[in-house]
């Protein structure tokens, strides 16, 4: 009989223990989704932080709560969010920045990515938790301490963003384990939402960034002729392809006195944004040095002088101006450091002209050499940037200038406008899928 009572009182004590897990689990649950709610409720992340701040001595029976955010730059932790101090409490935790050695606790945490206790005395004040140096001590002391300082990381895998600092009521040990483990969860709801919105500032950042590199775009192409200018007797065909968004490559076409056409090719020395802006500085200098100059030597010399003083970080740029006589076929031009454009002559054969200066803004008072050519009928002229001869294949090889050559010779019947297409199929069979490694500009002129 006595066995059989044993039985039946063991039964219903786990019968007992078994409820109060339930329970337990079930405000666990419940506890959690009340923070979900909040973070889901708000658009302003310190909205959604000082809320969860404010309702976890509700929810989890904690007496204060401070977050710190870690940033990586600084690498400092700064408060931005704190329950339950007073106001001296909160001039020594909440008013500063603390590196990681400043306040042992929190480095450690942060550290090691990992929750740290620390036992606290009863009379304990939170201004001395800046001084408390850690200590190894067993699982159990932890576990039944009156009272418990919890420091917990916020950081999704191995991404830190800082750490939540939490100061239990006394006497909490009876439900310390279930506390911490819904602790952990309300951390990690928190790193969620601060991942978030960092995410959400770089989305906007990068969509303002398309949006100023679109409208850069646009004002780019408002440096390149929208209408190319017709000569009885002459062909003229472009094209101008940017390996980013916008780019260092352009040229120009000028209506000139006395019967000639001002003819710019250039390649600024970079990519992207800067080359952008330094392509629409040497543009604006060089129209104003062919109205003020009256040779090509002058122009390019002038633009040189005057881009020396707003070259940084070995930005310079390479270019071809030359002045085309429309009527007697003359053709007078510099190249400063620029790729050698090419005659192809009526017969096939192919002519290099090739440097005659150094590239623009690289020397103060460099020499510069100008050269005249005369186009026969039949005879035409190639201009283009590196991004063309130096493009490479999906195998690794290069275009070079040999397999331009190539293309070339086989193109004495064809019109501007046919050498320009044949050119750019010819490069694109070769690179196939593979992107353009720089910017293509292309310019050919035939005599007819």
């Amino acid at each position: 009989m006595v066995a059989t009572f044993a039985n039946y009182a063991s039964v219903a004590i786990e019968n007992a223990r078994l409820f109060d897990s339930a329970q337990e689990q079930a405000y666990a649950s419940a506890a959690l989704l009340q923070v979900a709610q909040t973070v889901v409720s708000a658009n302003d992340l310190d909205e959604v932080l000082n809320s969860i701040v404010r309702i976890m001595p509700i929810l989890v029976g904690v007496q204060r709560v401070a977050l710190y955010r870690w940033d990586s730059l600084s690498e400092k932790l700064t408060a931005s969010q704190e329950y339950g101090f007073s106001d001296d409490d909160e001039k020594i935790l909440t008013e500063k920045e603390f590196t990681l050695d400043a306040f042992p606790l929190l480095g450690i945490t942060l550290q090691e990515n990992r929750l740290v206790t620390h036992t606290l005395d009863v009379e304990a004040k939170p201004k001395d938790w800046v001084q408390i140096q850690l200590e190894a001590s067993p699982e159990a002391d932890m576990l039944n301490a009156e009272k418990v300082l919890i420091a917990v990381p916020l950081s999704i895998k191995n991404d830190s963003f800082g750490v939540m600092l939490i100061e239990e009521v006394e006497h909490g040990q009876k439900f310390r384990s279930r506390r911490i483990e819904i602790i952990q969860g309300i951390a990690h709801q928190i790193a969620l939402a601060i991942q978030n919105d960092l995410l959400q500032q770089e989305m906007v950042v990068r969509e303002r960034l398309e949006t100023e590199v679109q409208l850069a775009r646009q004002i780019q192409q408002t440096f390149i002729p929208s209408v190319l200018p017709t000569h009885p007797n002459w062909q003229i065909a472009t094209r101008w392809r940017t390996a980013r968004q916008v780019g260092g490559d352009f040229y120009d076409l000028i209506e000139l006195p006395n019967n000639k056409l001002g003819i710019f090719i250039a390649d600024v020395a970079d990519k992207g944004m800067p080359a952008a802006l330094f392509m629409a500085l040497t543009r604006t200098l060089m129209r104003a040095a062919v109205l003020e100059t009256n040779s090509p030597a002058e122009v390019l010399k002038r633009v040189n002088d005057q881009l020396l003083p707003d070259t940084q970080q070995g930005m310079f740029v390479t270019a071809v101006y030359g002045e085309l006589d429309v009527e007697t076929g003359k053709f007078t031009y510099v190249n400063a450091g620029h790729n050698p454009p090419y005659v192809l002559k009526a017969n096939g054969d192919l002519e290099k002209l090739t440097r005659t200066a150094i590239a623009l803004g690289v020397m103060e008072d460099s020499k510069v050499e100008q050269k005249t050519i005369s186009f026969d009928v039949g005879d035409a002229l190639l201009l283009y940037t590196d991004g063309l001869t130096e493009a490479f294949s999906s195998a690794g090889e290069l275009f070079g200038e040999a397999r331009l050559m190539d293309t070339l010779k086989t193109l004495q019947n064809k019109s501007a406008s046919e050498m320009i297409e044949e050119i750019e199929s010819c490069l694109n069979d070769f690179i196939e899928a593979n992107p353009l490694g720089d910017d293509l500009t292309m310019l050919a002129i035939r005599r007819v």
